[in-house]
């Protein structure tokens, strides 16, 4: 068997993978949809994974709901688990599709690196404003009042999306540092792909000297990116299903930002520019990163993923 090395030096990447990588929009929820298209990116991976150190991350959101809406068509017959615990069957789940894929293609392509999956809680601060301000929407749509029953037998927080109907929000706190972290530092040093921090990671706030599961979402680009500082990564590539960030985004003289430096992005930032509701987040992770000591960091789409190491495509942030 040929065993693929691509280049002569090695950089330690975090890639945070977007929802396309397992959904595209409009595919049917299953799980062979899933895999086949998580088979599709690791298609496109797979040689930056074999040149590099690389930690895997990914997102939730279509899944962690999917076990939301089962927890509660089957509440009458089995108790329904915490939002932080579905957060945790959803890594599984995922985690599952991903190895599989991975192993598809490591297999067809010769490439030596086994992966290792790793259930990941991200610590968040008990204190943080996030807790008495929810603001990221869960779950189904309901109807004003089967919102307003949820509300008092749940103690839920709930706000109507308009033309859609009511849904639960939660908490969406900053996370400060990942427990796993010396675990994925172990496997990396052992030659393994991690894939870890799923979903943003776990949220676990700590009491004394024990952590316990809080009920809220973490943003997974935000978490990646304190992984990558955490770790020593030279880079945080942010995997999404655009090129890369855009000024004036969906106007007719919208312009792509290439190659940026981290003060011009932060000006950018700050004028209002980049949707809170998609690539706001992702702005905030990569300049959080480079802030703290990342060498570059990489916004582009899944198909890109190579030619973004290059240089060659996306929005690609360095330091001053």
């Amino acid at each position: 068997m040929l065993f693929l090395s691509f280049g002569d030096s090695m950089e330690r990447i975090v890639v945070a993978l977007g929802g396309n990588a397992l959904l595209h929009k409009g595919d049917p929820f299953s799980f062979e949809i899933q895999l086949d298209r998580a088979t599709q990116a690791f298609e496109n991976l797979y040689r930056l994974i074999s040149e590099n150190e690389v930690v895997i991350t990914h997102g939730n959101g279509p899944q962690v709901g999917n076990i939301l809406l089962q927890n509660e068509y089957s509440s009458k017959v089995a108790n329904p688990m915490p939002l932080h615990s579905c957060g945790s069957m959803s890594q599984g789940l995922i985690g599952e599709v991903l190895t599989l894929a991975y192993d598809r293609v490591k297999f067809a392509r010769g490439v030596s690196k086994e992966m290792a999956m790793i259930l990941t809680r991200s610590v968040v601060n008990e204190a943080d404003p996030a807790f008495k301000n929810p603001s990221k929407p869960v779950g189904s749509f309901y109807t004003e009042a089967e919102a307003s029953r949820m509300k008092e037998e749940r103690g839920w927080a709930v706000r109507e999306e308009q033309g859609k109907g009511w849904r639960r929000i939660v908490p969406s706190p900053v996370p400060v540092d990942i427990l796993e972290k010396s675990a994925i530092l172990a496997l990396l040093a052992d030659g393994f792909l991690p894939v870890c921090t799923g979903g943003g990671g776990i949220p676990v706030v700590r009491h004394e000297t024990s952590y316990f599961g809080a009920d809220a979402v973490i943003d997974k680009d935000l978490a990646s990116s304190v992984l990558a500082t955490i770790i020593g990564a030279g880079s945080l590539m942010i995997l999404t299903d655009v090129d890369g960030a855009y000024l004036n985004y969906g106007s007719p003289d919208q312009q792509h930002i290439g190659k940026v430096k981290l003060s011009e992005l932060k000006e950018f930032r700050g004028r209002g520019e980049f949707s809170s509701g998609s690539m706001g987040p992702k702005i905030d992770a990569v300049i959080r990163f480079v802030e703290k000591g990342g060498k570059r960091a990489l916004i582009t789409s899944l198909e890109n993923a190579h030619q973004g190491m290059k240089g060659q495509s996306g929005t690609i942030v360095v330091p001053d």
